[in-house]
């Protein structure tokens, strides 16, 4: 690993399980020494959690997609300049839940122009990638049996199906875009292997 820190993200549809293998892994690198941050987002820091609170507790309100993106790059901006950069130029390893890869499917999977919209405002805003990136892979059906959608699955498969399949070959579809940093990870697997597995990955990167 150079001196910069290593910048490690998780992504996939919610129920896939990133947010504990973030966690897990996280742990797993504190235990054995190394200098992590585990950090989030939307969130990450205390602007970016209030911008967070935004985007998924206003239920009143449903905000366009455009305005989405915006807040999201806010919040991003925000928790890059305060936190994920510092860290990584103090040679720390950042273990983020969700980035850039969960707006470019979740708000530009379907649009290609906000697509491009994403990217353009990343380049120009942001300015910084993940160094490696685990895209945690599961059908549908199981990852909404995951999050408690037993008994009504179904009917929610129905409804929104589509939509579900849609996010989950969009992040397949970074991971080709991306080969470089993008790691498939079947999710179905035992939680502890795929712990171990993602433990693996990420030590090749700090060679």
């Amino acid at each position: 690993m150079n001196g910069n820190g290593l910048f490690i993200t998780f992504e996939g549809i919610d129920g896939t399980g990133k947010t504990t293998q973030a966690a897990m892994l996280a742990d797993r690198l504190h235990a054995d020494g190394y200098d992590s941050i585990k950090t989030r987002e939307p969130g990450g820091t205390a602007g970016a959690e209030k911008i967070r609170e935004l985007l998924i507790n206003v239920a009143e309100s449903k905000w366009s997609n455009e305005v989405e993106i915006l807040l999201l790059t806010a919040a991003r901006h925000e928790h890059v300049e305060k936190k994920i950069v510092p860290a990584l130029e103090s040679g720390k390893i950042v273990v983020c839940d969700r980035y850039v890869d969960s707006t470019r499917v979740y708000q530009g999977h379907s649009d290609s122009g906000m697509r491009d919209c994403i990217d353009a405002l990343h380049e120009r805003i942001i300015g910084k990638s993940p160094d490696l990136t685990f895209i945690l892979d599961l059908p549908p059906r199981i990852a909404l049996e995951r999050i408690g959608k037993r008994g009504p699955a179904d009917a929610y498969l129905d409804s929104y199906g589509d939509r579900i399949d849609s996010l989950r070959q969009g992040f397949l579809d970074l991971a080709r875009e991306f080969p470089n940093r993008c790691i498939v990870v079947d999710a179905s697997l035992p939680a502890k292997k795929i712990a171990e597995l993602i433990r693996v990955e990420a030590m090749k990167r700090m060679q």
